[in-house]
Parts: C-alpha cells; structure tokens; sequence
C-alpha cells in the first residue's frame, strides 16, 4: 500500500471513529454512490464485465450495512426509509443479474436522493449545535515545570 493510500485509509479511519450517525450515514451512501458510478462507466465495455459486476457488489455490499444499521421502529419515517433502501438494494441485484442499466440508474437516483438528504441532516445538526467555548485558565495555576505562569 503506498504512503498517500495508507494516509488516505487513517484519514478515514478516523472520520468514521469521530462521526455522529447522520454522517456516518452519509459516508456510507457517498461509497455506495462511488462504487455505484464507477460500475456505470464500466457497463457497455465488455471486458470490464467482471469488475462492473465487483463494484455493484461493494455498492450493494453498502445498501446492505444500511439496512442493518438501521432502526426499525414504529414510525414512518423508519418504515420509510427501510423501504427505500430495500428498493435499492432490489434495483442494483436487478441491474447486475440482467445487466440492466435502467435499474442501476434507479438505485443511484434513489441513492442520491437519500445522500442530500442526509447532508442536509449534517448541516443542520452542525447548525443547532452549541458552540465549543474555551476554558478559562485557573486562577493563581502555575506552571513552573514548563517556565509558564498564567498569573501576569
């Protein structure tokens, strides 16, 4: 693994460990999208058959996790929201089993429809959220070891 690609990987590693849920799920849908397009730009091209065929299983693979993650409850935003993701994972099964662009191209619309949404979800949680204040020194604290004195 090259060093910009192992960067890449800590980087990531670290979002995903410091994400709320919204933005966990939003990473989620970007690589469902991602693997999802790249397979869409693969499919006329015969000798990529088998690759294309890879990337719509990552990409299902994706929906998949969605799924799971989520919680079912009562309400109809969950049923909902369960629904679609079932829908996509069905269209993209659909799109590789009978190699059937219409298909994967529901699924990628669905797909980012439900990713602007999520943004939006981002946003406003970071909107709503109180911003960090900074802590005040403590009076008469000194820091001798270090040379520092917060007393002027």
């Amino acid at each position: 693994m090259s060093y910009a690609a192992q960067a890449n990987s800590r980087y990531l590693d670290g979002r995903v460990h410091t994400a709320s849920q919204p933005e966990l799920q939003l990473i989620l849908l970007d690589g469902a999208l991602r693997f999802g397009r790249q397979a869409e730009q693969l499919w006329n091209d015969a000798s990529q058959r088998a690759e294309c065929d890879h990337l719509l299983t990552r990409t299902n693979d994706i929906v998949e996790t969605l799924i799971q993650g989520l919680v079912i409850t009562e309400s109809e935003i969950s049923r909902r929201l369960a629904d679609e993701y079932a829908f996509a994972f069905r269209q993209i099964a659909l799109a590789q089993l009978n190699h059937d662009s219409a298909s994967l191209a529901a699924a990628l619309h669905l797909l980012q429809y439900e990713r602007e949404t999520w943004q939006l979800a981002c946003e406003q949680l970071k909107a709503s959220a109180p911003a960090p204040t900074p802590i005040a020194p403590l009076a008469g604290l000194h820091y001798e070891s270090a040379g520092l004195s917060l007393q002027g």
